[in-house]
């Protein structure tokens, strides 16, 4: 199962408070809709506004394939101006 980080302030959208979720997929986009599951909405508020990172670099390809031993993190944008 791919261990995802979910960093401050996104674990309040999920259950708990998660700051750490394992989810079996195989690619980003089918993680992401299984966190979607767990927490109607989320995927559309990933879409525009987090960044995603999977072993360390940043992906923007959902598509991007994943394997049981795979961490991805949920970076929130920064806001500024």
């Amino acid at each position: 199962m791919a261990r995802v980080i979910v960093t401050a302030p996104l674990n309040g959208e999920f259950p708990g408070g998660a700051r750490e979720l394992e989810l079996a997929a195989g690619s980003v986009f089918a993680l992401v809709d299984g966190l979607d599951t767990l927490s109607p909405g989320v995927a559309e508020f990933i879409a525009a506004n987090v960044s995603i990172a999977v072993d360390g670099t940043l992906i923007s390809d959902w598509s991007t394939a994943l394997t049981a031993e795979s961490e991805v993190m949920l970076v929130p944008h920064i806001a500024g101006g």
